[in-house]
């Protein structure tokens, strides 16, 4: 086996390794990005006042690393 080859193949471990961002970290780079962006469009009546607390347990998911179960299915 090559070094090139085992580099490779080093590289895809540690890449499977690393815990993979949840939905909203790839939309909005941050939880938090994200909690602001809802919380503004909560004030400006574009969402239901009760998506605040959807919000919360999202938040909750995303601590919890709900994502990382869901991407192992």
């Amino acid at each position: 086996m090559s070094l090139r080859t085992l580099q490779r193949r080093i590289a895809k471990l540690e890449k499977g390794r690393k815990p993979r961002p949840s939905p909203f970290v790839i939309m909005c780079g941050s939880f938090d990005a994200f909690a602001d962006a809802t919380y503004a469009e909560v004030m400006a009546g574009k969402l239901a006042g009760d998506f605040l607390r959807i919000l919360d347990h999202l938040r909750e998911w995303d601590e919890g690393g709900v994502w990382a179960l869901a991407y192992a299915r």
